[in-house]
């Protein structure tokens, strides 16, 4: 819930330089670089850890988010969010929680709800033609009062 709240994780937060990733784990530990594209490395990449995703841009930490189709992550210490876990469990389980949080713009699809908390963490909420899915809680680097980019894989 603290990532929720803060948008910080294990000390983690965007906008911090990429070294800070390697004081809190170990190259080893988060495997291979993800490039964005494999040809145009300076573009950025990824590290994946379990369901975590850190993502660097131009050497600073650029969003913090968990991938829910990846593996699921748990919520006041015993609650188990899974992608499939509906949309009105997750806003009951923050009002539970404490955490601020409201509706927030459409950034990919037109059948993508998501919610920002005062962590100002995204929670996508993906309809799509009889399918539905949470796809990640993610935290993102912000211009001027908007976030950048939410990013739409799912």
């Amino acid at each position: 819930t603290d990532f929720l709240r803060t948008g910080i994780y294990l000390g983690l937060k965007v906008e911090l330089p990429e070294k800070e990733i390697y004081s809190i784990f170990q190259k080893k530990d988060l495997g291979k670089k993800y490039y964005f594209d494999k040809f145009k490395k300076s573009e950025g990449f990824s590290y994946f850890y379990d369901s975590l995703e850190i993502m660097v841009v131009n050497s600073k930490i650029y969003s913090i988010g968990f991938d829910l189709a990846r593996h699921p992550v748990t919520l006041l210490n015993n609650i188990i969010i899974y992608s499939e876990t509906s949309f009105e469990l997750i806003m009951k389980y923050l009002d539970i929680a404490d955490i601020n949080w409201s509706f927030e713009k459409q950034y990919c699809y037109s059948r993508e709800l998501t919610i920002k908390t005062e962590g100002n963490v995204l929670i996508g909420c993906v309809y799509d033609k009889g399918n539905y899915w949470l796809s990640k809680f993610k935290t993102l680097q912000k211009v001027k009062g908007d976030f950048l980019l939410f990013d739409c894989t799912i």
